[in-house]
């Protein structure tokens, strides 16, 4: 890969709170939907907003999902989609907290708003059944070209297990859903250590407290171990490339991104394999060429002298070789002072066709976490 990537531009979505984005690009607007609180604490919503002009200019938010009766809050992230029809699909979860049990007691309802007006509006329906005991929303919903979607979650299949991730399949156009496959699992996974020690695991979370965006400390933690965010992607030859994020994964404490691949359109998976990297929030993309990229949160653990922020890093078009990475900037020119402080970054096409607009969220010490977006460029 002679090519480079470079960042052209940057700029503002949404001010505070605003943070786990997702994006789509229509021919007439950018349309980026975020979530209030992270982690589904209690009194978030699920908001829109949309740019007409390439991202300089934003609409006001849109609340367009809120908890129903029984839920705390709702929370989504990176899964939105643009299907061939016009179609938004927007995933998202409904929360419900079990007062004193902390994210013990955090159940989750898996829903999709949808929206044919190009994400002005957006209709919300009943919760999906999939049989699934924690299904957690992520990754971007795949259209494949007979029609099936792909839409790819993780959590936990049953109650006691450890989190695993799988595809979700629709062959009604995301009318109904059923679990495809697994794409991995590891159920001695384990974290151990100063790591997962530390961090707010929801313990006095209830029902009219909500999380305080603006605290730089904020870092939530749920200690089941497991495999979590997963992106999916369709690669040049028509196979598909999931990269997760994991916590213990066959002993790994490093939070080291595993890859896995189905050359039958996910009706089964490969092995995981480590990947070179750690990270979390993982967002994989092809570029017109065939490329890869992956932007992601970076692990900056506390007092591990690695600089928190989000990256971007080139890769092969088979997925198996990638560059080093280049840091994203939030607009204000400022670093995030530790790990939580930013992710979730979601990639749709830029202004030219060798150019992605990236959006995630950054932190502001008077606000709180907001969105920002970078436009960064192939350069040859």
């Amino acid at each position: 890969m002679a090519a480079a990537l470079s960042i052209t531009g940057s700029g503002v979505v949404a001010s505070a709170p605003a943070m786990f984005s997702a994006a789509v690009r229509s021919p007439e607007a950018i349309v980026v939907a975020f979530s209030t609180v992270a982690d589904g604490w209690p009194g978030g919503e699920v908001r829109v907003v949309r740019s007409f002009d390439g991202g300089r200019e934003w609409t006001a938010p849109v609340t367009v999902a809120r908890p129903r009766e029984g839920e705390a809050s709702v929370l989504g992230a990176l899964g939105m989609v643009r299907l061939t029809d016009g179609t938004v699909l927007l995933p998202y979860n409904g929360v419900h907290w079990t007062l004193g049990m902390g994210t013990a007691g955090r159940r989750l309802s898996l829903n999709l708003a949808c929206s044919r007006d190009g994400g002005e509006t957006f209709e919300t329906g009943d919760p999906i059944d999939v049989d699934f005991f924690w299904p957690a929303v992520y990754g971007q919903i795949l259209e494949l070209d007979d029609g099936e979607l792909l839409w790819p979650i993780w959590g936990r299949q049953t109650e006691s297990e450890k989190w695993r991730a799988v595809v979700l399949s629709s062959t009604s156009a995301g009318s109904e859903w059923r679990v495809k496959s697994t794409i991995a699992f590891d159920a001695h996974a384990r974290l151990h250590g100063t790591y997962v020690e530390t961090g707010d695991t929801g313990a006095e979370v209830g029902a009219d407290t909500q999380e305080s965006t603006h605290d730089p400390g904020f870092r939530p933690h749920d200690p089941t171990d497991g495999v979590t965010e997963t992106t999916v992607c369709e690669l040049a030859d028509g196979s598909l490339l999931a990269v997760m994020r994991q916590q213990g994964v066959g002993g790994d404490q490093a939070l080291t991104f595993i890859a896995s691949r189905s050359l039958d359109r996910g009706e089964t998976w490969s092995d995981y394999e480590l990947l070179a990297f750690s990270g979390m929030s993982p967002a994989l993309w092809r570029l017109p060429d065939g490329q890869l990229l992956l932007a992601s949160r970076r692990h900056a653990p506390e007092e591990s002298g690695i600089e928190p922020g989000v990256e971007v890093r080139l890769g092969t078009a088979d997925g198996k070789h990638w560059e080093s990475p280049i840091t994203l900037e939030q607009p204000d020119g400022r670093r995030p002072a530790s790990e939580y402080q930013c992710g979730y970054p979601a990639i749709v096409p830029g202004g030219t066709p060798d150019a992605v607009l990236v959006v995630f969220y950054g932190f502001d010490e008077d606000t709180g976490r907001y969105l920002a977006w970078n436009e960064v460029t192939l350069r040859p």
